[in-house]
């Protein structure tokens, strides 16, 4: 019996205020804590209607709505794993990945009123239903499978219990100050893991409340202050790439709103210019943080001695360790259950190796490097594309770019630079950017460089590099 899922949602019955609101569509629509349960009950209730009960697994697709909020909790509550899906995925590629997993049912669980053709996930169904009381579930009960980005080759599904998720949002919360007087608003893509986990599981668990807007984009970034002062928003989770964008769109005094007192910044690397940047202008240090899909939280900055360029410092319940090479090792507390291939769970593998390389300073503060599968070995040297980025991120401001490699049949790789679209200038700007590179590392210089008319993003905005890897070879 898990006694983690019954504490987690027995401490939300006790509330009786919204912990679940949705502006993504210009209406307020929300959930109280103490209608939860029976909101959930009556959702599974629906589910099982659709062929979906305890141990099924069940595609859905989801997008940031107050929905897919319920969809997932309930999936949480009643034991049900769910393949999250992005609205977009087509009805072919559903089935496909239904008969790999052997889900039970298709759903939506959007709340759009497009018609995708699968059964609807609509509240106002479950209204008339006799509500399912909820099972005595084992701790390792399969709730949530997502996919990597795949930003270093081919996504994989990752499969954790509703365990992992709780006690590692317990976890950072303790670290943070998190309370229950907080209110998060939640503009990662939800369909993702940082919009699943940390814009929802995490903050519940601390009992703060959670606003659900739009999925980040132009529209979200532009309104993003006045969504905080509007809804009284104390936390929120961007990416660096999403960060950016609404510092470059804002029109503002730049007075952030009082009562936002964390910003936190996951899924990728920033650079320690933007974030000194950031707190210079706006007065709130952006709290880097580290985290993988597999093992949740890893690490988090202080925001009151931010060490900007790292990622803070582990979580109590998380042991960092580094091989000979520098490349990270986990162990973890909440640690996924395995990776799903054809349908079968295949055991996490204890310590976690990632592919991250790191170091760790004599305060514990944990700083990555890059990842070992990225860098690029060119003449026998080790060419971190991280490190060559971030010299050349003042020079190429504005335009989106990243460094990457080929085959060379003399250097083994060349580096290459590649600049998103074309612009008059841009050969005397590769000259610049060579001699920037050459002048600033011994032996290290960019080869060559290459135009392309999107660099492939994830979605918060990471770039993924096996992808511009094709591009450049196929260029």
């Amino acid at each position: 019996m898990s006694i983690q899922i019954d504490a987690f949602f027995n401490a939300l019955s006790r509330i009786e205020t919204p912990v679940l609101t949705d502006i993504s569509r210009g209406v307020h629509r929300s959930v109280r804590g103490s209608d939860l349960d029976q909101q959930l009950n009556k959702s599974a209730a629906w589910l099982k209607q659709q062929g979906a009960q305890e141990r099924s697994y069940i595609i859905a697709l989801i997008d940031n709505t107050l929905e897919s909020a319920l969809l997932l909790l309930t999936a949480m509550r009643h034991g049900i794993a769910i393949v999250v899906q992005p609205v977009g995925t087509t009805h072919s590629a559903l089935s496909a990945l239904a008969d790999r997993v052997q889900a039970d049912a298709i759903i939506d669980g959007t709340g759009s009123a497009q018609d995708f053709g699968i059964p609807k996930y609509q509240l106002e169904l479950f209204d008339n239903l006799v509500p399912i009381s909820a099972p005595a579930l084992s701790e390792d009960t399969p709730f949530l499978v997502t996919f990597t980005s795949g930003s270093t080759g081919q996504p994989k599904g990752i499969v954790h219990a509703a365990r992992s998720l709780i006690s590692c949002g317990a976890s950072f919360n303790k670290q943070t100050g998190i309370t229950d007087k907080d209110v998060f608003l939640n503009v990662m893509p939800m369909y993702y893991m940082a919009g699943i986990f940390n814009g929802i599981i995490a903050p519940l668990e601390r009992g703060a409340s959670v606003v659900i807007d739009a999925g980040f984009g132009v529209p979200t970034a532009m309104s993003l202050w006045r969504s905080i002062e509007t809804n009284s928003v104390s936390a929120l989770w961007l990416s660096p790439t999403m960060l950016s964008l609404v510092v470059r769109l804002d029109r503002t005094a730049k007075i952030l709103p009082p009562t936002l007192r964390h910003l936190f910044v996951g899924t990728g690397a920033m650079i320690s210019q933007d974030a000194r940047s950031f707190l210079d202008i706006y007065g709130l240090p952006p709290q880097q943080s580290y985290g993988l899909s597999e093992l949740l939280y890893i690490s988090v900055d202080d925001a009151n001695s931010p060490a900007f360029g790292s990622v803070g410092k582990p979580l109590d319940t998380v042991d960092v360790k580094f091989d000979d090479s520098g490349t990270i090792l986990i162990e973890t507390e909440h640690s996924f259950l395995g990776y799903l291939e054809e349908g079968i769970l295949v055991p996490a593998n204890v310590p976690f190796r990632t592919t991250d390389i790191g170091r760790r300073s004599e305060d514990g503060t944990l700083y990555i490097e890059g990842r070992s599968d990225d860098i690029i070995v060119r003449g026998g040297l080790n060419v971190n594309p991280l490190v060559v980025e971030s010299a050349l991120q003042k020079m190429l401001t504005g335009r989106r770019f990243c460094v990457s490699s080929r085959q060379d049949g003399t250097l083994g790789n060349s580096v290459v630079l590649v600049l998103e679209a074309t612009f008059p200038g841009d050969e005397e700007l590769f000259q610049r950017a060579q001699r920037e590179v050459s002048g600033r590392f011994e032996r290290m210089n960019i080869d060559t460089m290459i135009n392309v008319e999107t660099i492939p993003v994830g979605p918060t905005g990471k770039i993924q590099r096996s992808a511009v890897r094709s591009m450049v070879a196929q260029s």
